[in-house]
């Protein structure tokens, strides 16, 4: 008993990772990969998907990555690849100190999920399940307790748009470390740059009130250089059609070059 009242104190007192967390769900944070460090990341997500991706720490205040991804990727059925690749790139403006936040710029055009060419009605839609941030702005300020403790807010404007929901969207998030270990994560998207007639569609109900995407992950940190999450998405049941929530699991690599 006494060994083990030992391990988890050293788990809690020193840290296995020295990267900083740049996404807290889906979500972007204010967090970089410095000059030389790379993660490589695969995502499996529902209908069979598989997304693969890496980021790039090009300067200490510069990351950039890509991602591609297609669903059916396991099973007996074709593989529908995704018409094109996603980029990602983030510039940190300022540093965190004791008394402001990191505040950051990027683009992201990985959503999440399910890709998109048309809807039920043939129209083309071109949009992932949760549309991705597009252009972003984000802040995070860090707290020590008990390990690590994160806030997060920011402001997007995505490019998977129609007429109907050109807006400017906020989401805000936490996340709390236990020793750099284990990582708990809760973002809320207000979605206010959501598609109505996309959520009532796919809700058979046209007097529909859009909720927000509310998810939340769960982290390991195995080592240095390896970090696995499960994604809980939509916990609100926004879209409908998931059941106590959309599930998935990111696996990350992390080395330097």
């Amino acid at each position: 008993m006494k060994h083990i009242i030992v391990l988890i104190v050293l788990v809690m007192i020193f840290p296995l990772c020295g990267y900083e967390m740049d996404t807290l769900v889906d979500s972007p944070t204010a967090g970089m990969l410095q000059r030389g460090q790379t993660d490589i990341f695969t995502e499996f997500y529902k209908d069979n998907g598989l997304l693969l991706g890496v980021r790039v720490g090009i300067i200490d205040r510069l990351m950039i990555g890509v991602s591609y991804g297609a669903e059916n990727v396991v099973g007996n059925n074709d593989p529908e690849w995704h018409d094109q690749v996603e980029f990602y790139g983030k510039f940190r403006l300022i540093d965190e100190t004791r008394n402001m936040p990191a505040m950051a710029l990027g683009y992201d055009s990985q959503g999440h999920g399910r890709f998109y060419k048309v809807n039920e009605n043939g129209d083309v839609i071109r949009r992932y399940d949760i549309k991705s941030k597009g252009f972003f702005f984000t802040m995070t300020k860090n707290f020590g307790f008990l390990g690590n403790l994160g806030t997060h807010l920011g402001m997007n404007y995505s490019l998977e748009n129609t007429e109907n929901d050109r807006h400017m969207n906020i989401f805000t998030g936490i996340d709390k470390t236990l020793g750099d270990v284990i990582v708990m994560s809760v973002e809320y998207d207000m979605a206010i740059n959501e598609d109505e007639k996309w959520l009532e569609t796919i809700m058979n109900d046209e007097e529909y009130f859009n909720k927000g995407y509310l998810n939340a992950g769960l982290g390991v940190y195995f080592n240095s250089n390896l970090y696995l999450q499960m994604k809980f998405n939509d916990l609100l049941g926004n879209r409908g059609d998931t059941s106590l929530a959309d599930r998935s699991i990111r696996l990350k690599y992390y080395f330097e070059i």
